[in-house]
């Protein structure tokens, strides 16, 4: 099993290497030829800021870093959110977190195609906080003061109403419909973290989510991506399709995920 970690730091490889884990660096840091990265050939590798870990996605998939038939488990961790098992409290070194680190594949996962992170659970928002983060969306929309939020209602209020519905029209409609459904719902398997049984199906989701995002991205081109909740508006809209793709076509399970900084 393959698990690539990105990391925009460079002063993790070692630790990162103990863990069984391939590093991968991303950014504008320099990053010595043991790392992988986003800069093959053919990359998008200076969009990093706004599509983040999906640049390395891009250089993966186009440069073949993979063999077409590489026919095991792969997958994608970052340097502060890890594949674990059992754990029920905080880590406080390296040598904790690999006790608990995912470092082959799990016997559970023979019936599926696909793991995904164990999902969050969107409830409702503060008032306050609403209001705060984006007031013309609550005027647009006032009935999010009053019922539990949805992942719609989520994205709509931190990253903006207008990249949302823009990217929705560059999807089929039969694909448009079922990610709207989706998206109504409350429960997102997140951080963009996957790992999948083979490349076959690791490149069958490269094909639907790259044409998509470089749509996305001609038609904002023009639009101010400033401030985080906007900078990496093709990361987080990945985020929401990732799960709902791979829900809708192959087999899926869980895994835990584990937020550990060092």
């Amino acid at each position: 099993m393959k698990i690539f970690c990105l990391s925009i730091h460079n002063k993790n490889y070692e630790q990162l290497k103990n863990l069984n884990l391939i590093p991968v660096g991303l950014g504008k840091e320099q990053f010595d030829s043991n790392w992988l990265n986003d800069k093959g050939e053919n990359n998008i590798s200076e969009k990093n800021p706004n599509f983040g870990e999906y640049t390395f996605h891009y250089n993966l998939w186009k440069n073949k870093i993979i063999e077409n038939d590489y026919n095991n488990w792969i997958g994608f961790c970052t340097y502060r959110r890890f594949w674990t098992k059992n754990v029920k409290e905080k880590l406080n070194s390296y040598q904790e977190l690999n006790k608990y680190i995912v470092k082959k594949k799990d016997t559970d996962w023979d019936d599926f195609d696909v793991i995904l992170g164990e999902p969050l659970i969107f409830k409702k928002i503060k008032n306050i906080k609403l209001i705060k983060r984006n007031i013309f969306e609550v005027i647009k929309n006032p009935k999010v003061l009053f019922k539990k939020n949805s992942l719609m209602d989520q994205f709509k209020i931190f990253h903006g109403s207008f990249f949302l519905e823009k990217s929705l029209n560059f999807l089929s409609n039969n694909e448009k419909e079922g990610f709207i459904k989706f998206l109504n719902g409350h429960e997102l398997n997140p951080y963009n973290m996957f790992i999948c049984r083979n490349t076959k199906i690791l490149y069958q989701f490269y094909e639907e989510i790259f044409p998509w995002l470089l749509k996305c991205e001609n038609e904002f081109r023009n639009h101010n991506l400033d401030g985080y909740d906007k900078k990496r508006i093709y990361g987080f809209l990945a985020e929401r399709f990732m799960p709902y793709w791979f829900k809708k076509n192959f087999k899926t399970s869980t895994c835990q995920i584990t937020f550990f900084d060092n």
